[in-house]
């Protein structure tokens, strides 16, 4: 009975020692069958990931540069008709920079810490405030360069240290910030050129308000003189128009340096550190200065350029405030402006059929506009697909792009190689909008404070 016992567990045993092999081998016919397969989805991925490291890596040819956070194609310096191009050093004239291949990448450098910033209108990118070229402009009557510097206000200890593009210039000055222009006018003017600064639209204004803008306009007359035009616009709900937008603006003679340079000659680059020496100023002979500008007509074809810094020191554009006007209290310049950006402009008037002493927009000749604003305090999203149209077009394509890029690492690596990354480096153009859900969204995320409104 023993022996029986012995016998039957000893086949139940190889039984299962049968069956266990017999698994064994099948499962190793699977796996030999299947590797194949798996050797060749790894292969795959390795190929897409080679690619995806490949669209990566920066162009080491002359010249090339990897696309950055904020870079435009359209505003870019690379050089064409409408491109902003650099100064060579005084070796050319204004006309002949846009044509030059030492081109300044806008975007690129724009500075991480808060920084003044703008755009051409109509624009052709994004501009940098603490540039160190300048930005070429053309339109129907003048070509010229313009260059934007302003002092880093919100960074004291970079300010202290000078070490920022024109700081040695501004070292041991107080002004904020200084602009240059230069002009080569394609016509004579049929007026005064005038200079200031116009908003979009008519703003409100409470009794109280208006009692700190007549302060303001009342300082801003101990410098620029008793000759400048301010008006706070007419209400567009009060009466028919047409109607007169909210400018403040002064006689040319309001700059503080002129350098006249005949045709045919070099002009002083604007990026120069000896700039301030060229020319006549406001400040070594005030009166002379005055009657020189006054009976100034430009002639087709000389550069004329202009330098302005003397109200800086009662308009902080990086703070977004209004200093010195109050004591010990700065004013914030939405309670004028409404919300950013604000225009400099240049422009002459035409001739007003009866007693018309308003600058309607009827009767501007532009010659040169800009708009303003701190990356601190930006407009709204509207306001900047507005302001850069060529951007807002990749605006929806770049947002389903960045969509499905979320959607796992196989996903990613496909999308890579049919278009998505290329939208995605769309959006990437376009620094005021990231991770775009909506406008709200996308004006918090801008910075754009809480009492800006759209305007």
């Amino acid at each position: 009975q023993a022996n029986r016992r012995w016998r039957s567990d000893d086949c139940f045993h190889m039984a299962f020692m049968g069956g266990w092999m017999a698994y064994v081998q099948q499962s190793v016919q699977v796996w030999e069958s299947l590797t194949p397969v798996v050797a060749g989805v790894s292969i795959a991925s390795l190929v897409l990931i080679l690619i995806v490291l490949q669209q990566r890596k920066p162009s080491s040819s002359p010249g090339a540069a990897t696309p950055s956070r904020g870079e435009s194609h359209s505003g870019s310096s690379t050089t064409g008709d409408n491109s902003p191009a650099p100064l060579s050093g005084g070796q050319s004239t204004p006309a002949s920079r846009a044509d030059s291949s030492d081109a300044v990448d806008t975007h690129a450098q724009l500075p991480s810490h808060p920084h003044l910033q703008a755009t051409l209108t109509p624009s052709t990118g994004l501009l940098n405030g603490m540039a160190d070229k300048a930005y070429a402009f053309e339109n129907d009557n003048c070509r010229g360069e313009f260059l934007p510097i302003h002092r880093p206000t919100m960074s004291p200890e970079l300010d202290k240290s000078g070490e920022w593009a024109h700081g040695d210039h501004f070292r041991g000055r107080k002004r904020l910030w200084e602009l240059r222009v230069h002009f080569v006018f394609k016509e004579q003017l049929s007026g005064s050129l005038l200079v200031g600064i116009e908003l979009e639209a008519y703003v409100p204004l409470n009794a109280g308000s208006r009692r700190l803008m007549g302060l303001t306009v009342s300082a801003l007359r101990q410098v620029a003189g008793q000759d400048l035009y301010h008006s706070v616009g007419d209400d567009p709900s009060c009466g028919c128009g047409p109607h007169e937008k909210p400018v403040f603006m002064m006689p040319l003679w309001a700059c503080d340096q002129m350098v006249v340079t005949p045709e045919g000659e070099m002009p002083p680059d604007l990026s120069d550190p000896n700039f301030c020496e060229y020319g006549i100023r406001r400040t070594d002979d005030r009166r002379a200065f005055v009657e020189e500008l006054s009976k100034l007509q430009p002639r087709p074809g000389d550069t004329y350029t202009f330098a302005f810094w003397g109200i800086s020191q009662f308009l902080d554009c990086i703070k977004w405030e209004l200093p010195k006007i109050l004591p010990f209290k700065s004013i914030d310049f939405n309670l004028f402006c409404g919300a950013p950006p604000v225009q400099l402009v240049f422009y002459t008037l035409r001739q007003a059929e009866g007693a018309e002493t308003r600058h309607l927009q009827s009767r501007k000749n532009y010659y040169f506009r800009v708009a303003l604003w701190s990356s601190e305090r930006k407009p709204s999203a509207s306001k900047l697909r507005e302001l850069f149209p060529q951007r807002a077009a990749v605006h929806r394509p770049a947002k389903l792009a960045e969509q499905h890029s979320q959607g796992g690492l196989l996903n990613r690596l496909l999308n890579c190689c049919s278009g998505t990354r290329a939208l995605a480096a769309d959006e990437a153009l376009m620094p005021w909008e990231d991770d775009k859900k909506d406008d709200h969204d996308l004006r918090h995320r801008v910075g754009v404070h809480p009492r800006d409104s759209e305007s």
